[in-house]
């Protein structure tokens, strides 16, 4: 049975159109499903399926006869509400639409399911989607000073900067800890010259940032951290296009990643949303393409007549 028909039985039974009344008689349902094949009946042009006789049965607990039964009655009910018009009335024609479109998305994803477990092809997009969750890289942790290059280009002003990170370094090689080599930072006087000193996010040999954010790391910056070997371990200075920087390794993260057989399944619901979100994609496409949209030159000025721009409800 269509959707239709399911939405205007309700419809119908919602205006009072009961089984009673000036309806034709059901025929039995022995009769009904007599029509043989997959058809167990036909109200009019709606035709109702054996499949939806047998889902009702179980949904509800009744016997195949029953549900038949109440399919015929609720088709019947969705005629007499077409003939009376009640599928073009408000609210009821909202309502159909809102069910109509539930319905629609609800095959799309049925559809998505029917297709398999998720492709390889669909794996690898939602592993470069996910690669902080399944299939990460070795990281580090560091914490760093840099002296900042100058927001123009100023020779002498950058030649502080450079004299800042030497002096920097000097006064961090020793550093105990983060925590020390902060407060030893910190502690530098540095006249004239912009300083930053901070813990970093873990970020990847590639610099890709591993911890949230889809910021990347200077280059030259991550090949001076990748080169220290031992945890505590400092740089010298490193020049990136921010600045001069001092560099101590914190935390070496070793790679984390899924197999492949477990990533296709924590990524199956994933999937089936992406094929129904591309399905439907396509058929909104299709309608658009075959649709003729105009919009009013007046249209704007109609919407801020009727709601209120403050956020405030309709206009009075």
């Amino acid at each position: 049975m269509s959707v239709r028909v399911v939405c205007l039985a309700l419809v119908a039974m919602a205006s009072g159109l009961s089984c009673g009344g000036d309806r034709t008689k059901p025929p039995p349902a022995e009769q009904a499903a007599a029509l043989g094949g997959e058809v167990a009946a036909r109200v009019g042009t709606d035709v109702i399926p054996m499949s939806l006789v047998i889902k009702v049965a179980i949904a509800l607990h009744i016997t195949p006869r029953e549900a038949l039964r109440r399919l015929v009655d609720d088709a019947i009910a969705a005629n007499a509400a077409r003939a009376r018009g009640l599928d073009r009335e408000l609210p009821a024609s909202w309502r159909l639409t809102a069910a109509r479109g539930r319905i629609t998305a609800d095959r799309l994803v049925a559809d998505a399911k029917l297709a398999g477990p998720p492709t390889d092809d669909e794996i690898a997009r939602l592993t470069a989607r996910y690669w902080r969750e399944v299939d990460r890289p070795a990281s580090v942790h560091v914490v760093h000073v840099v002296a900042m290059r100058p927001k123009k280009p100023d020779p002498a002003a950058e030649a502080s900067a450079r004299a800042f990170a030497e002096q920097a370094h000097e006064a961090v090689l020793s550093a105990k800890s983060s925590e020390d080599f902060q407060q030893r930072a910190k502690a530098l006087p540095h006249p004239g010259v912009d300083v930053v000193v901070q813990p970093l996010p873990a970020f990847t040999r590639d610099g890709n940032v591993a911890e949230g954010g889809e910021s990347t790391v200077d280059e030259a910056f991550v090949k001076a951290a990748f080169a220290l070997q031992d945890i505590g371990s400092t740089s010298p200075v490193v020049e990136s296009k921010f600045g001069w920087h001092v560099i101590r390794l914190e935390e070496k993260i070793p790679e984390q990643r899924m197999p492949l057989a477990a990533r296709r399944v924590a990524f199956t619901d994933e999937a089936y949303t992406l094929r129904a979100g591309a399905a439907t994609a396509e058929r909104l496409a299709a309608r658009k393409a075959a649709t003729s949209i105009e919009i009013a030159p007046s249209a704007e000025q109609l919407m801020r007549s009727l709601v209120d721009t403050t956020g405030h409800g309709p206009n009075p």
